[in-house]
């Protein structure tokens, strides 16, 4: 089983923002030491909460104090840039990093950080579905020919070079994230990989958007080139109660959004409350709440949890854990429970 640690908000909520993204890189490091095997970073920009706008950066930065672990964006938010200006930085960041990006692509065109770079905020889903298979089609043929020619209903391209090309060949590997149903057999249908989450796809649910993944895959497909990874809030302690304490600071009273905002809006959990899934947004969850799609707890209780999480979905590539999710946890607690995870739950799984 493949583990993963994922920052949608870079460091301590307490720390400067410059600190909070050296915090990042310290626990990057820390993990690649303890054999975790991706680092994945959330592209939040216009977020104040979460100041981590450009993770392609944080991943090459942490790539000269790591050794080994792979780097993986949750998610690149597509829709905020052309697909060669994406195509260029992300063959940039593989370069930077030997070869250890994972490209995991997110973001709806329309959406209102889009209409802040001039979209048009009456895009439908079906138009940003479209924007995005063309987009991939023209990253992929930047990234593999000396010249790009494309002609397609949203870009245009003439005999234009297009460099540096990426060191993983033919190009690093290809994700969509995945929170409504829809979303896993597009996907799939593709011949990319997904990751979906808990906070918004819960058990049983996630199981049907797996076998619906799997049905949709093109014949040609292979779990190695489509993974299906699985995002959940996670945090193991000494103790149960130790654990609970910790993350309650993450779910406080005063943090629940009593009503839903338009569903129109982008930000996730505050406004985008079905997700098509009929699983409220978890800006609406308590803690108690949110310990029903999270595993907060000791060493054994996390392995028992986590076993059962893999027999359930026993084509899962790499569960990714995210220790912080509100950020206000400190950086040693964090790194304590790397430690902690990495000596008494990973080995089970190795």
């Amino acid at each position: 089983m493949r583990f993963g640690v994922f920052w949608q908000v870079p460091g301590f909520v307490d720390s400067s923002v410059p600190r909070k993204h050296w915090e990042t890189i310290e626990q990057i490091s820390l993990a690649d030491k303890l054999g975790f095997d991706t680092a994945w970073l959330a592209e939040s920009v216009f977020f104040p909460a979460r100041p981590m706008s450009n993770p392609l950066m944080v991943a090459c930065a942490a790539a000269q104090h790591t050794e080994r672990i792979r780097f993986g964006t949750l998610a690149a938010q597509f829709n905020l840039h052309h697909p060669l200006h994406m195509a260029t930085q992300a063959a940039t960041c593989d370069i930077l990093t030997n070869g250890r990006l994972d490209l995991c692509l997110g973001g709806r065109w329309g959406s209102p950080a889009g209409q802040t770079f001039g979209q048009p905020g009456d895009i439908s889903g079906d138009e940003s579905r479209e924007r995005v298979a063309e987009g991939i089609e023209l990253m992929k043929m930047a990234w593999t020919r000396e010249r790009v020619n494309f002609q397609g209903r949203y870009w245009s391209v003439k005999d234009q070079p297009v460099l540096p090309r990426p060191e993983q060949q033919p190009h690093p590997p290809l994700l969509l994230a995945a929170n409504s149903d829809e979303t896993f057999p597009y996907a799939a249908g593709m011949g990319i990989g997904v990751i979906g989450t808990t906070l918004s796809q819960p058990m049983p649910r996630m199981i049907d958007r797996l076998r619906e993944f799997e049905e949709a895959k093109p014949p040609e497909g292979s779990d190695q080139s489509q993974p299906f990874n699985v995002n959940i809030s996670f945090f193991v302690a000494e103790t149960r109660q130790k654990a609970h304490d910790l993350m309650r600071l993450n779910w406080r009273d005063d943090d629940v959004v009593h009503s839903v905002p338009d569903s129109a809006a982008s930000s996730v959990g505050t406004t985008r409350h079905s997700f098509t899934s009929g699983v409220g947004g978890w800006a609406t969850w308590d803690f108690d709440e949110a310990l029903s799609y999270s595993i907060y707890d000791d060493p054994q209780e996390c392995v028992e949890q986590l076993r059962s999480l893999r027999e359930q979905l026993p084509g899962m590539n790499e569960c990714i854990l995210e220790f912080n999710r509100r950020g206000r946890i400190p950086n040693d607690e964090i790194k304590n429970s790397l430690r902690l995870f990495a000596d008494k739950v990973m080995p089970e799984f190795t």
